[in-house]
């Protein structure tokens, strides 16, 4: 292949500092292969150990490795070509450990040093965080320097640990802290804490210096009623400050300079326009806001300051636990290194000449640490330093990476070399209308304006192997609009993908193979969505790259394997293994195994499974009949008891795996089942890799596996990712250096608003922080009009371009300031960032493009396109403040061909037309289609599998995924799942209730609930419920019993394995009280409750349970074929005493809990065990039908002393036992029909 003019000048041009601006598909691999063979081969270079080149992955080292060894051989330099695999051709974390191995005694480290895995990176920090957060007495000793006055401010402010994914914790911001701050030489040190705000007294005189003229100017309009609140709440809101001042600054403290704030009236345009109170309210109304947010930072500028200690504390913690366990992470090896080179002259000297040629690919995705350590290795003035990269495709900020250090080296060489700017633009990869359309986009001024870098179509169509086929347009543009309300987000996304997938399908009408086709999306939350919507056309396809890996049901399955090989005595795992597709063993098969006849009694008995395995193992060598699949499986776990501790598991799993036959049957199902099949390889390399490290026997290979998988943001298996004719599902991010002739792009960016406690901001080596928020500031900001509340949108440097902005976080004199600095600063990168994604998207098309947004109408925009992502498409091809209209239309952007743009505004009736049965099913768990028993949904969405929109995170519902094999985690059971419905037929003379016809609620029938059959046990043990006096329940609807049940719902949301059953702070309640609405006799009733609630004896059985759930929704079947209906409801508290077994083979226990609020005396224990009966029997049967073998279901009266234990109260237990539900069910189902339902 020939050179390009810009090629040949990079590969000549050794000895003078470069930067190449390669753009997509320009052939930048192949200019950094001859530039290194061409140096060898004039005699530049002796060796190709005087080559550093640094890459972003280890796959790009390993190709340009190949390719030049390729070369070399070629061009007859085998002996240079065999040191090739010895280079310095590496990642730049390969680097620094090569650096710090040949040095390790001079800087301290053990030379034997390991890198540590990001599971073990966690597992350390988690545990560094708890030797510090643990608890109150070792948090005081080990963050030496805090008082326990600074601590109690601190934990006054925050919670210790986060009650939900978006709340605020001292853990999590000590994390993001030592996080942040980890990859610097400096450590802690780096962080730099905010300007020290200005004291109370001073702001409110400077409010009130701002108000009085404010009142000045409003008093001289004309009077009105608007005019007249405003000057009359000002006067008073001026009195109050003034006497506060009057006082002195004595005990006057920023939480009462806020709280009197807040009584000043925000000047408006709402009175006196055309006046110049009217001219001047805006300006006016922006010192309110910066004033007060000034005051804002101030009162959590000392948690701050106890934020960075404990911080310190923690960061030393995890170095010396790394220490001790002679590990490195990635951070260290960055940060150690830079530091040898600063601290160690004589290693700096070692390297300074070491390299005559040194280049940097990716150079777009380095930070300022890396370009400053390889800057010391290039010559003076980094003369043999070439770098290559496209600012356009930097994709990686959330990694550290830095476009803004892209931008100032290549400044730095301009002025060292005015010739060593080289752009390559030539794309050799895409079609020209694919090319013109980047142009029209990314020309724009609000997008990468006059910086962009047009690339030229560089291919000769002729030679195209697959050319595009069809006489249309090579550009779609699909719009999908909802409504403000009535469409939800799963729905859209659903109708978007069907939409690609019908473009996908007459693409392959026209004779595209599926293999031509891709789909890339911003991030894998809707993955299933689309493979569903392309399995519907017909279309094969695998979710073939981004970070799901960990969220498969077959790497699930692995991980049960491994324990259930390391401890066959760990019922659960055994038993998620044996009823799984790994070994096809039918209900029958599993009911041999696990049963045993009593030869005393005559009667059947469980038996535990390596009994089975003996069994069956004797009765095929006794001849008598066995199924296959029981007796292969038999032999196996036979097979692998005796070899582990001899053979390595990882080893055992495989033989496993193949000789049951599931690897020949999945590799044998299609491109799908081929896409497990390598995931489940990939498992199985993870613990080879684990056994390999050593140090470790069967059962912590188990241990770290199931660590390792729950931690993995890694793309699936590779095995189906070459080659294979369907189509490809990924993120962007994992097609980066990938090219197909067709993509479709969906899912990027929305326009979601930043709302964080802590800002954290990098700029050249430091890290600014600043920190808003906590439980005061909340109160504060209840009512949203308030000063308080809106000065949160204090930003003065809206009109700052990027280099003022950086300038402006550092330079910042005042707190609020720097931390309205950082937030557009980094609002700012997350949007250029978008913009690039969807650049990298759109250039990896070859052929055509189906370009798929989603948006929500406003009265204000037409089709609410994200301003900094689809908008730009929008605005290229109808123009600026223009909308696409309904319908389709046809646009020319440059092209040979117009661009095809549909857009549809959607309404529930298109939903359900183009749905149909599948509308409202395709994502949300809190719409009442399952129980989530696993305990706290939604507190850590990312390890839960949900996406932040609260669907599953792969997409689908999560109903169909016991089907698949998938394998709930220890002590998490199952679900229950929205059964399939036969379609209604209304019977003769019974009434029709539509869309509700066969639902009903232990409520619906409780009216002719009297005499129902009392199916629940006697337990001489539990005398709760004998014991215990009645009262008649008031809780239904009331205020009270609102707040109860929210703060209770809070608490379990909190709760955590291992720790107690906590009352949610008093700040919360507070809050809730003033929301709910409640008087004062009210509140003393709700603190007595909760106080006897959270101090009662079933609260603290709840806090040793396995998992807790809280408001946990269920529907299931009651009844036979002909007489089904079915129980929907919701449980107050559902705890896992002992894990589930399954409908069929019920084993553990679960209790489950209802709050009453209310209640008087005059009811008996009898009458109230009557009363509550209906309801125990609902809840206890929707939950036995999850596989328990027992469940208890208590009745909390959380207003009413026990008589014989005052201070806990009142319950009510009912007992019920698997063995009973079949008849429980049918019980149900008669007085559901017997209430006339039907």
């Amino acid at each position: 292949m020939a050179l390009t003019i810009g090629q040949e000048k990079c590969v000549n041009t050794l000895d003078e500092p470069l930067t190449v601006s390669a753009g997509a598909g320009s052939g930048k691999t192949f200019t950094l292969t001859r530039r290194i063979v061409h140096a060898l081969e004039s005699g530049y270079l002796t060796d190709i150990d005087q080559v550093l080149a640094i890459t972003f992955t280890s796959k790009a080292a390993g190709e340009i490795k190949s390719r030049v060894k390729g070369a070399l051989r070629a061009g007859g330099m085998t002996e240079q070509a065999l040191k090739t695999d010895e280079a310095w051709i590496s990642t730049i974390h390969g680097m620094c450990s090569r650096i710090l191995r040949a040095h390790a005694l001079e800087l301290g480290l053990d030379p034997a040093f390991k890198v540590a895995d990001e599971a073990t990176v966690k597992t350390l920090l988690d545990a560094s965080l708890e030797e510090v957060l643990g608890g109150r007495d070792d948090l005081v000793t080990v963050a030496e320097g805090v008082s326990s006055q600074r601590l109690d401010a601190l934990f006054a402010s925050f919670d210790v640990h986060p009650a939900g994914p978006r709340t605020a914790s001292v853990e999590g911001m000590v994390r993001q802290l030592v996080e942040a701050a980890s990859a610097h030489p400096d450590g802690m040190a780096s962080v730099v804490a905010p300007p020290e705000a200005p004291s109370p007294v001073k702001l409110l005189a400077q409010l009130v210096d701002v108000a009085d003229t404010a009142y000045a100017l409003a008093d001289g309009v004309k009077p009105g009623s608007t005019r007249d609140k405003f000057l009359a709440a000002t006067q008073d809101a001026l009195e109050g400050a003034r006497e506060l001042i009057g006082r002195g600054s004595d005990g006057l403290t920023y939480r009462r300079v806020l709280s009197a704030m807040n009584g000043f009236p925000v000047p408006g345009r709402n009175f006196g326009k055309n006046t110049p109170y009217g001219e001047q309210a805006a300006e006016l109304a922006e010192q309110y806001f910066a004033i007060t947010a000034q005051a804002r930072c101030g009162l959590v500028q000392e948690q701050l300051a106890t934020l960075i200690d404990v911080a310190k504390s923690v960061a030393g913690a995890f170095a010396r636990r790394k220490r001790e366990a002679g590990l490195l992470d990635n951070n260290d090896l960055l940060a150690f290194a830079s530091r040898a080179f600063r601290d160690h002259p004589a290693i700096q000297a070692a390297y300074a000449d070491r390299f005559k040629l040194v280049m940097v690919d990716e150079f777009q995705d380095t930070d300022q640490l890396q370009v400053d350590m390889i800057k010391r290795m290039a010559g003076e003035g980094f003369s043999r330093m070439c770098t290559v990269g496209d600012a356009q495709q930097s994709i990686y900020r959330f990694r550290g990476a830095d476009v803004s250090v892209y931008r100032r080296h290549l400044e730095d060489v301009r002025r060292r070399n005015p010739e060593g700017i080289i752009k390559l633009p030539d794309n050799f990869r895409s079609h020209g209308d694919v090319l013109a359309l980047c142009d029209r986009i990314f020309e724009q001024p609000q997008v990468f304006g006059a910086e962009f870098m047009s690339l030229a179509p560089g291919r000769e169509e002729s030679k195209v192997k697959r050319p595009f086929l069809p006489d249309g347009p090579r550009v779609q543009v699909q719009v999908t609009v909802t409504p403000s309300r009535g469409v939800s987000s799963a729905d859209a996304a659903a109708v978007a993908a069907r939409r690609v997938a019908k473009s996908f399908s007459e693409f392959a009408a026209a004779g595209h193979r599926p293999g031509d086709m891709v789909v890339l999306l911003g991030g894998m939350g809707r993955a299933n969505v689309y493979a569903e919507a392309l399995r519907a056309e017909g279309l094969p396809c695998v979710v073939a790259g981004g970070s799901i890996f960990n969220r498969a049901p077959e790497v699930a399955l692995m991980v049960r394997l491994a324990q259930a090989i390391a401890n066959p005595k760990w019922t659960t795992a055994l038993f998620e293994v044996l009823s799984s597709e790994l070994f096809a063993l039918s209900a029958d098969d599993l009911l041999e195994l696990s049963t045993g006849m009593d030869e005393e009694r005559g009667i059947p008995r469980r038996r535990a499974f390596d009994q089975g395995f003996r069994h069956i193992e004797r009765k095929v060598a006794s001849g008598c009949a066995v199924s296959p699949a029981l007796a292969a499986c038999a032999s196996l776990m036979r097979r692998a008891s005796e070899q582990v501790g001899n053979v390595a598991l990882a080893d055992i799993m495989q033989g496993i795996v193949a000789d049951s036959g599931w690897l020949a049957r999945l590799e044998a199902a299609g491109p799908e089942g081929l896409a497990r099949a390598g995931n489940v390889y990939k498992a199985i390399r993870m613990a080879r890799d684990i056994e390999a490290a050593g140090g470790v026997g069967p059962a912590g290979v188990a241990d770290e596996l199931a660590l390792r998988v729950e931690l993995a943001k890694e793309a699936p298996g590779a095995l189906s990712a070459e080659g294979g004719d369907f189509v490809r599902i990924m993120t962007v991010h994992a097609s980066k250096g990938l090219e197909f002739p067709i993509v479709a792009v969906a899912e990027l960016r929305d326009d979601a608003a930043r709302s964080q406690a802590l800002e954290c901001c990098s700029i050249e080596g430091r890290t600014y922080v600043s920190l808003d928020g906590g439980h005061v500031l909340e109160r504060l900001k209840e009512k949203t009009s308030s000063l308080v509340a809106k000065s949160g949108s204090y930003q003065p440097f809206c009109e700052f371009d990027d280099e003022e902005l950086a300038a402006m976080v550092s330079r910042s004199q005042l707190p609020a300031d720097r931390r309205a600095a950082i937030k557009l600063h980094e609002e700012r990168g997350e949007a250029a960032e978008s913009r690039r994604l969807l650049y990298v998207a759109l250039t990896r098309a070859k052929e055509a493009l189906v370009v798929s947004m989603r948006g929500k109408s406003s009265k204000v925009d037409a089709t609410g396109l994200s301003k900094s992502c689809w908008g730009d498409v929008q605005s290229a091809l109808v123009g600026e403040c223009c909308a696409f209209e309904p319908g389709v239309s046809m646009f020319d952007f440059g092209g040979q061909r117009p661009a095809h743009v549909e857009c549809m505004h959607l309404t529930p009736a298109d939903v359900e037309e183009l749905l149909g049965g599948a509308a409202g099913v395709a994502g949300d768990a809190a719409d009442g289609v399952e129980l989530q028993v696993d305990g706290r949904p939604g507190v850590d969405e990312a390890a839960a599998g949900v996406s932040p929109d609260g669907f599953a995170a792969d997409g689908g519902s999560g109903v169909g995924e016991a089907a698949l094999g998938g394998c709930p985690a220890e002590g998490k059971p199952g679900m229950i799942a929205l059964p399939v419905v036969r379609p209604y037929e209304p019977e003769r003379g019974k009434p029709y209730e539509g869309a509700r016809a066969g639902m009903f609620s232990y409520s619906s029938i409780a009216e002719d609930g009297g005499g129902f059959v009392d199916f629940s046990v006697e337990d001489a043990a539990d005398d709760a419920s004998s014991a215990s006096l009645g009262a008649c329940d008031a809780d239904a609807a009331t205020s009270l019993g609102t707040a109860f049940h929210r703060l209770a719902q809070l608490a379990a949301l909190a709760w955590r394995p291992g720790y107690a059953f906590e009352r949610p702070d008093v700040v919360r309640q507070r809050a809730l009280e003033r929301s709910c609405g409640l008087s004062a006799e009210q509140r003393d009733r709700l603190d007595a409750a909760l106080e006897r609630w959270f101090a009662s004896d079933i609260a603290a059985r709840v806090g040793v349970c396995e998992s807790v759930s809280a408001e946990a929704p269920f529907l299931v079947r009651v009844g036979g074929s002909r007489d089904a209906a079915y129980l929907e409801g919701e449980i107050d508290l559902l705890a896992c005493v002992a894990p589930t077994g399954t409908r069929e083979q019920p084993a553990g226990s679960a209790l489950v809990v209802d709050y009453k609020t209310g209640g008087s005396p005059a009811e008996t224990a009898e009458q109230l065990h009557e009363k509550h009966l209906l309801q125990a029997t609902c809840y206890a049967y929707a939950v036995l039908m999850e596989g328990y073998a027992q469940v208890e279901c208590v009745f909390v009266r959380v207003e009413q002393d026990r008589a014989d234990a005052p201070g806990q109260p009142q319950t009510v237990s009912y007992r019920f036992d698997a063995a009973d539900a079949d008849e429980m069910g049918r019980a149900l189902a008669r007085a559901y029909h017997g209430h006339g339902q039907l």
